[in-house]
């Protein structure tokens, strides 16, 4: 761009006055690069005078490799008219009085004074802008840098579930590279069924803004490019850039964790095998003999029998403390909740730890003050945190003392306490009390005994009914320790457990169980409730017995560990049998739990699996079931929304034994360990789905029914393969009840 100034010296006062005081600078050169002018800012950028660079070549201004170059380009634009910069802006480096190095945006323009030729820049400091965008060039480079090289895989997301980046870590993970997922949807990396119900979820949770995985971390599936389907920590978070909502994924592939905990599991599993033999016989015989089945006892036989049976017992509590633990932790022990009124429950509790009061001379004392309190509770789990804080209590008290429960309203809560009088504990361990194998005194821990277990699991359990447990102490006066449950306000009881009719009829059993000490004490428990038992402690045995009258058992209880073939192998063969593969049998074993895990009843029939050592009550239940009926029939309810637990719970109290779990991984170990009529199942669980339990309910050999209720529809072909789908914004209560009814063929 040229211009013309035909009369320099009419130039105005204000036109001068605008170039003395801009911002920007301004310098006029001649055609050989010598400086005519210079404004005040030039000054300021420069840090020259004006007579310091009137006269002076501008390359003087210009860092190397410019300096050098300047005059070679003026003169190739004078002799060629093609220009690089000139009527271009552009940045450029400038070289300060100081010899600094200066960043300048810079504007050249042609001008003619008096017919010569000249030249004008515009020259801004741009020093600050441009360490402005270095710096922040430099932290997205690191932060590139750290996220293409951390461990966990990262991968963002659209709100149309489009993958945007994919890390290093990713790539590792699922095999792919970035080029090769980039823009396509993020369920290509999930197995069926979180493939097919992932838009789903995107779109109802952009709808009603109800998550059930964002801030929140969960173990899932992942797929693999090669299909492989593996275990995921992942953790997702959303934010909004420029109004669009972006999520992101952090996923940890957690296979090897997986298998330590495998491992673990074997080992744990291993160790109780080995000590739960020995007492299987040591516990049942021990029963058997106290309660003077064999001939009435001396005092003194008692008297060592009694100490004896105690520490059984005490060797049974370390045992179970530490499969309870690790099952709460690992979120696979289900709980049975109802309506639970506490002040006949805690006049139970009162009986139950009776013996511990009796044993270190203190009283168990508890007075209703409040009627018809009530709470959502599993009562056998509420029981076991009455009896650790009860046993403690008594543990811990001076000898004469009473020890005194209570439950009352507290700040819209109820709180029950248990109260001693006994030295209190230490300001300094306050935070360590419910930590896992933790007592306060560890001196007074070997007098006392306990495992050290039991205020872990007790806090477990009332975390598990939405509760808090904490204690008040002063030394030498005494501790009480509380927990605070949500009152229930209405009736919401499932019914009482159906009570076994008397059983007169002689009914035969086979006892298939290598220890003659464990059978015989087998066959004393089932002659309690009028069956006949035979014992075989072969597999060639219980073959011969069955091929001899193969009509005449009832049932069979089966231990799976035989000295000639394993057990479940037996059944197999048996199975093959027409006269013979009707016969219900029990599976009673240390490895009960283990083998109903690996074999999800799919090559042979069980109606249930009991572990020993042997629960007397739970053996003659189960065998009474497997040669009767039952009262009702046993719906698991598996629901995370407690509301309409207490809903279904309650339209249901006069029609079925109702199960409720709130995961996936429960229901999947109730349904191990536990024969069930139908399977009420929501679909979105904070695990996972409640698909996922369909394969695990089709292996069962006569698999319970299926009732889908959930807020989320099912594709067809996966309606087909369940009895009911009903849609909980569509469904009312009567048509709730009365496909449940027509369900289970209920008559109303």
């Amino acid at each position: 761009m040229a211009i013309h100034v035909k009369h320099p010296k009419d130039q105005t006062t204000w036109q001068h006055s605008v170039l003395e005081n801009m911002l920007d600078g301004v310098i006029v050169i001649d055609e050989k690069g010598t400086i005519q002018s210079i404004n005040p800012a030039c000054e300021k950028i420069f840090g020259y005078s004006s007579d310091e660079l009137i006269g002076q070549n501008v390359k003087m201004l210009m860092p190397n490799p410019f300096h050098d170059e300047h005059d070679g380009y003026l003169s190739n634009y004078l002799n060629t008219g093609k220009a690089k910069i000139i009527g271009i802006g552009r940045q450029v480096q400038g070289r300060h009085k100081n010899g600094s190095i200066i960043h300048l945006g810079l504007g050249i323009s042609e001008i003619t004074i008096n017919d010569k030729r000249m030249f004008s820049g515009i020259v801004r400091d741009v020093s600050e802008r441009v360490k402005a965008e270095k710096a922040m060039e430099s932290s997205a480079t690191r932060l590139q840098s750290v996220l293409e090289n951390v461990v966990d895989g990262i991968i963002t997301i659209n709100n149309k579930g489009s993958i945007q980046s994919f890390n290093r870590a990713a790539e590792h993970i699922f095999g792919y590279s970035a080029d090769e997922v980039m823009g396509k949807n993020i369920n290509m990396l999930m197995p069926s069924p979180y493939r097919e119900e992932h838009d789903g979820y995107l779109e109802s949770y952009h709808k009603t803004g109800k998550a059930h995985i964002i801030g929140i971390g969960r173990e899932v599936d992942g797929l693999r490019k090669n299909g492989s389907i593996f275990p995921l920590d992942l953790a997702v978070s959303k934010a909004v850039i420029e109004g669009e909502p972006l999520y992101t994924g952090i996923v940890r592939d957690i296979t090897d964790r997986k298998q330590m905990e495998k491992m673990k599991n074997e080992f744990i599993s291993t160790v109780s095998h080995e000590l739960r033999t020995p007492l299987t016989s040591i516990r049942g015989s021990l029963g058997l003999v106290m309660a003077d089945t064999v001939g009435k006892l001396p005092d003194k036989v008692r008297e060592l029998l009694t100490i004896t049976s105690n520490n059984t017992e005490r060797l049974l509590l370390l045992i179970n403390d530490i499969l309870d633990i690790q099952k709460i932790e690992a979120g696979m022990m289900a709980f049975h909740f109802q309506s639970l009124e506490l002040n006949p429950f805690l006049q139970q509790a009162v009986e139950t730890n009776q013996s511990y009061a009796d044993q270190y001379g203190v009283n168990f004392t508890f007075t209703p003050t409040e009627e018809n309190i009530r709470v959502y509770a599993d009562s056998d789990r509420l029981m076991q945190v009455m009896n650790n804080l009860m046993s403690n209590a008594a543990k811990f008290s001076p000898k004469g003392e009473s020890i005194e429960l209570s439950v009352k309203r507290h700040n819209g809560v109820i709180r029950i306490s248990v109260s001693d009088h006994g030295p209190g504990i230490p300001d300094d361990f306050k935070g360590k009390i419910f930590e896992k194998f933790t007592q306060y005194d560890s001196t007074d821990t070997r007098k006392k005994g306990g495992t050290g277990l039991g205020l872990s699991i007790t806090r477990l359990i009332v975390d598990k009914h939405g509760g808090e447990i904490n204690y008040t102490s002063k030394l030498g006066a005494g501790t009480t320790f509380y927990f605070e449950l949500p009152e229930l306000i209405s009736e919401l009881s499932t019914g009482q457990l159906p009570i076994p009719s008397d059983h007169t009829s002689q009914e035969n059993v086979l006892i298939i169980e290598d220890d003659p000490d464990v059978g015989l004490i087998l066959k004393r428990i089932l002659a309690e409730s009028g069956f006949n038992s035979d014992i075989a402690t072969t597999a060639a045995e219980a073959r011969r017995r069955l091929k001899e009258k193969p009509e005449f058992y009832n049932a069979i209880t089966l231990d799976i560990i035989l000295p000639d073939q394993d057990g479940l192998q037996l059944l197999s063969t048996l199975r093959q049998h027409n006269e013979i593969r009707d016969i219900p049998v029990v599976v009673v074993s240390i490895k009960a739990s283990e083998a109903r895990r690996e074999q999800g009843n799919e090559s042979v029939g069980v109606v249930d699996w009991l572990n020993k050592p042997i629960n007397e009550a739970k053996l003659r239940q189960v065998v009474m079931n497997a040669t009767g009926k039952k009262s009702k029939p046993q719906i698991l309810h598996v629901e995370d929304d407690q509301d309409i637990h207490r809903l279904v719970s309650k339209m249901l109290q006069n029609v079925c034994e109702l199960s409720w779990t709130s995961t996936v991984s429960a229901a999947k170990d109730i349904l191990l360990e536990q024969k069930f009529d139908m399977v009420l199942l929501d679909i979105s669980l904070p695990d996972g789905s409640g698909l996922d339990l369909l394969e695990a309910i089709k292996k069962n050999v006569v698999p319970p029914k299926v009732v889908i209720f959930s807020a989320q529809n099912v594709d067809p072909e996966t309606a087909q393969h369940v009895n009911s789908v009903l849609l909980k914004s569509r469904t009312t209560n009567k048509e709730l009840l009365s496909t449940i009814n027509d369900t289970l063929n209920i008559t109303k």
